[in-house]
């Protein structure tokens, strides 16, 4: 499972670093089109789409990393094996959230197939919506794995 993890965020790192490129490109582009007169409207409806795709990737990339907000004065006055119990509960209650998240984004995709941006005729708000299940889904996994390692911690003391 570790060895999938590890390659997971090799290959968010790359994903996340040409979505980065291509959206600040986009938008700069934008820019300088508009400046000198020959504004192109569907770079920055792109660069929005694609955004969803980043945040939704960085997303994952921080709950790998321990890096989201958390409330951690409580749980850091705990033993350990009762600091890993709460932490199993609590991941396991965002992992439920996950799915239904997940489940409502599918959703959303299948309601927004027929449905096109103004500006990229040919591109498909499901394009974009998809994003959705399948960042939610690569944080499940990513919260499944750090619970086995917590199970794994809890049997070995």
């Amino acid at each position: 499972m570790q060895k999938l993890m590890e390659i997971l965020d090799r290959i968010e790192i790359i994903v996340s670093q040409a979505l980065l490129f291509v959206i600040v490109s986009l938008v700069f582009v934008s820019a300088v089109l508009r400046y000198v007169g020959h504004p192109v409207n569907w770079t920055n409806a792109l660069a929005s789409g694609l955004f969803v795709w980043l945040i939704y990737i960085g997303a994952d990339r921080a709950l790998r990393r321990n890096r989201h907000i958390g409330m951690s004065f409580l749980v850091e006055r705990l033993s350990e094996k009762t600091k890993n119990l709460v932490e199993i509960i609590t991941t396991s209650s965002i992992i439920v959230f996950l799915i239904i998240v997940s489940h409502l984004g599918m959703r959303l995709v299948l309601a927004n197939t027929g449905r096109v941006f103004e500006e990229i005729f040919f591109l498909s708000y499901s394009v974009v919506a998809v994003a959705i299940p399948i960042g939610t889904t690569l944080m499940t996994l990513t919260l499944l794995s750090q619970i086995a390692l917590k199970i794994k911690n809890l049997w070995r003391r």
